[in-house]
């Protein structure tokens, strides 16, 4: 999926991974990274990402992070996961978001000004990663462990939920608030 943020100049490719193996993280990370040509890009641990719409948040609130000075990180693709997982500091994002040894569902966020870039990127990824790209995954409810990761109480969500579809959605909209939050906090 390719989304244009036209007010950054910026178009994102998201993609879902299921059951990825990682036996060396930092070989995984640099293989990657020599995989994509440059387009920046930032991995996160499916298990603790609350939809495309924390993705969407955390990207928007990392690159206005870095427009008012405000950023933590010095790259915007870690400043993406330390937004994204509402932490103000880049060990514990890492310990919570950051990919590890063993086999795992991932996230792979793209960022690059140019279209074409994102969209051969996306297409080299979908030759390297066959068979494991399932978009359903982003979105598939995680609820009972985003809440608890992130400190969501029942009654935070239930109280969301009266304005909502359903409980997952409620914990989507808390998780994005807590991201948007970090700005301020």
């Amino acid at each position: 999926m390719i989304i244009h943020l036209k007010e950054h100049g910026l178009y994102l490719g998201v993609l879902a991974l299921k059951e990825v193996q990682i036996d060396d993280v930092r070989a995984f990370l640099q293989s990657l990274s020599e995989s994509l040509g440059g387009v920046e890009f930032q991995v996160l641990n499916l298990r603790l990402v609350a939809g495309l719409r924390h993705i969407l948040t955390s990207v928007l609130v990392a690159l206005e992070a870095f427009r008012h000075g405000l950023n933590i990180a010095n790259t915007v693709s870690m400043e993406v996961l330390v937004r994204a997982s509402a932490q103000r500091q880049i060990s514990r994002a890492l310990r919570q978001l950051g990919v590890k040894r063993g086999c795992q569902d991932l996230v792979l966020v793209l960022m690059d000004k140019d279209r074409g870039r994102v969209e051969e990127t996306v297409a080299k990824l979908n030759e390297m990663y066959a068979g494991r790209l399932d978009e359903g995954l982003l979105e598939a409810d995680r609820s009972s462990h985003i809440m608890e990761t992130y400190g969501l109480s029942d009654e935070m969500v239930k109280a969301e939920e009266a304005y909502v579809e359903s409980l997952w959605d409620a914990v989507k909209n808390l998780v994005a608030e807590k991201v948007v939050l970090t700005l301020v906090a």
